[in-house]
């Protein structure tokens, strides 16, 4: 429980929403298009408002974290309603909505998690984005498994309505842990060495929330190049990559037992850079589904890795010194997939684009050997 009260169970139902959500536009790009009689490439500017209206979202979150989640659930729900009702191109402004929802409620909710359980912050934290990542799983079973007949705005109701019953489970719930910046001043004196760990660790955020949503949110859409019409394997293969993400972050912490962080990391890199290449080279439903497995899985030990240092940089600066590299993630969840479509657009193929996550990928590597330069001595420090 968090805090040892009962306010833990809306917080991980609705981050179970979030995981949906997040990676809503993978499987409902095709049902746009069609609805909307666009090629699909055209739709990219949905990713670029979706994650610049989150983005936003992430710089006020943790001010008032309880302000903060039940206006992001709000949004969502409402973004998601307007979105089944609107056409192109007003449907930007309730995915702005989407988005806006989403920067507020998920770093409120990793803030509040993690700051009211302090002796066992990585537990609770692995366990709070396990539970995103079957919400990112379900996703495109949702579309996969509607009943025949049953439109993508229906599926976009549902959802809505799960994010509604959120916002009121969070009213009635106790507030939990309440978040303070009392070592904020103390902080400051130290923070000329912090800053550079956390400008390469905002830049290392950037580039893989930007090489997740580039993959997860084209992945459906270039499967279905491969048949003439539209096919539920396309949807399966989507949701293969959010489920080998899912097991391979269930995995990571057994695998730390044999070997150092730095070296986990190396391994996700190599793994997820071979499975980049297959999507990029595949000739086959088969041979995609097997590099989207491959990329899942490479991806998954990434992040939490860097929220890890991000947690040793700033272990007494709190909550508002880090609302800005959330930003900065969602700016990647907007640049990339938009810069994917953008070069698919301009070549033979949708898999041409998947081009931007491997060059996003070679500098993530390059940034994370950077960042073990500072992490050590700031671990010195603060021992």
């Amino acid at each position: 429980m968090i805090g040892g009260t009962p306010g833990w169970l809306p917080l991980y139902g609705g981050f179970l929403i979030t995981g949906v959500v997040t990676v809503l536009l993978g499987p409902l790009l095709p049902d746009l298009a069609l609805e909307w009689r666009l090629p699909v490439e055209e739709l990219r500017a949905l990713f670029v408002v979706q994650f610049l209206a989150s983005a936003t979202g992430s710089l006020l979150s943790s001010y008032r974290l309880g302000l903060s989640l039940r206006l992001g659930y709000l949004l969502i729900a409402a973004g998601l309603v307007s979105l089944s009702l609107a056409p192109w191109p007003l449907a930007l402004v309730p995915m702005a909505a989407v988005g806006l929802g989403l920067g507020l409620a998920i770093p409120a909710t990793n803030l509040r998690v993690a700051h009211s359980q302090p002796q066992r912050r990585g537990a609770a934290l692995s366990s709070l984005n396990m539970v995103w990542g079957a919400g990112a799983v379900a996703c495109p079973l949702l579309f996969a498994v509607r009943p025949p007949g049953m439109s993508s705005d229906a599926v976009l109701l549902v959802i809505a309505a799960a994010s509604g019953l959120t916002l009121l489970a969070l009213r009635a719930a106790p507030a939990g842990g309440a978040v303070t910046v009392q070592a904020a001043s103390a902080a400051r004196g130290r923070q000329g060495g912090v800053l550079p760990g956390l400008v390469v660790i905002a830049a290392i955020m950037f580039l893989y929330v930007g090489i997740e949503n580039s993959v997860g949110g084209w992945l459906v859409s270039l499967a279905d190049q491969f048949r003439a019409e539209r096919s539920a394997t396309s949807l399966w293969i989507g949701s293969g990559f959010w489920a080998a993400l899912l097991v391979s972050r269930a995995v990571a912490p057994l695998l730390l037992r044999r070997m150092s962080e730095p070296v986990l990391y190396g391994a996700g890199v190599l793994l997820a850079g071979g499975g980049l290449f297959g999507l990029l080279l595949s000739g086959s439903q088969a041979g995609l589904a097997v590099a989207a497995v491959a990329t899942g899985a490479g991806l998954a030990p990434l992040f939490p890795l860097t929220i890890s240092f991000l947690a040793d940089l700033t272990a007494t600066t709190r909550s508002r010194n880090t609302g800005w590299v959330f930003a900065l993630a969602g700016a990647g969840g907007a640049v990339l997939p938009w810069l994917t479509g953008r070069i698919a657009g301009g070549a033979d193929g949708l898999a041409a684009g998947f081009v931007a996550p491997i060059g996003g990928l070679v500098l993530l590597a390059l940034l994370f050997g950077l960042l073990r330069r500072f992490s050590t001595p700031v671990q010195t420090q603060t021992a």
